[in-house]
């Protein structure tokens, strides 16, 4: 009697296949560094208590297709200091959730954060970095919200409807 083959079809493979990574290279990542410093009073978070900045400040993705943001603390930014959360505003199904970067030191590693962006609609999100300074002594300062400015452009050929082709122009 003939032996069956168990393997598995290739099709039902396909479906589970691992979910993208920002390792992985499949998508572009953009970098966009964070300065987040203790400033005592006069700053622009936490109720005063904290300086931050983006760079670039206002970010426009126009390129069509997913993307990784990558938020990342500059260099200068000391070790007190972690990102622990990324909120936003996305009602379009844009942005997937945050994917941290573990170190093989310490996994709790939280100098830089990952998003998925889709990028397949026009919209503006908002997004709140939530850094936690491990050294603050302010009773009313738990998290300080750093909130850069992003919207998705991306460049969709004109007439296509989502999930047509594009029609192609008659010659005459």
């Amino acid at each position: 009697m003939a032996k069956k083959d168990s393997a598995k079809p290739a099709a039902v493979s396909d479906k589970k296949r691992k979910r993208p990574t920002p390792w992985d290279g499949q998508y572009p990542v953009r970098k966009i560094e964070l300065t987040v410093a203790h400033v005592g009073f006069g700053g622009n978070a936490g109720r005063g208590h904290y300086f931050y900045s983006f760079a670039p400040d206002v970010v426009t993705f126009q390129q069509p297709g997913g993307l990784w943001i990558e938020y990342a603390f500059e260099a200068q930014v000391l070790d007190r200091f972690e990102i622990r959360n990324v909120l936003t505003s996305d009602a379009k199904d844009q942005i997937g959730p945050p994917v941290f970067d573990p170190s093989e030191k310490d996994p709790d590693y939280r100098r830089r954060v990952y998003l998925f962006n889709r990028n397949t609609e026009s919209t503006l999100i908002f997004f709140t970095v939530l850094v936690r300074d491990k050294l603050s002594n302010y009773n009313d300062v738990e998290l300080i919200s750093c909130d850069p400015q992003v919207g998705n452009d991306p460049q969709i050929v004109p007439g296509a409807i989502e999930g047509e082709k594009p029609k192609k122009s008659k010659k005459g």
